[in-house]
């Protein structure tokens, strides 16, 4: 797919790379150099207030809490009170 390099270096992506990749207007590209090629790989940008649940370790507690559910493995309470005593004792 043979692009045109336009007005202020740009170029538009062909259409079946934009379906294909469920890419949207505004989306990030990453931009880099492989030796001779040009790399684009679609990027999710998170809130540095957010990062931290992208983090290996909180990934990993996910995964553990989401297996607890999953299996049972939680308690009720009606209240913070309750929730309180019950992880006390």
């Amino acid at each position: 797919m043979l692009r045109k390099l336009g007005q202020n270096y740009q170029f538009a992506l062909p259409k079946e790379i934009v379906t294909r990749l469920h890419l949207h207007i505004n989306d990030y590209l990453d931009a880099r150099v492989q030796g001779t090629k040009i790399i684009l790989e679609p990027q999710i940008v998170i809130p540095k207030d957010q990062a931290y649940f992208y983090t290996p370790e909180w990934q990993k507690e996910e995964t553990q809490a989401q297996e607890d559910i999953k299996k049972g493995r939680v308690t009720k309470t009606k209240g913070t009170k309750e929730l309180f005593k019950e992880l006390d004792g």
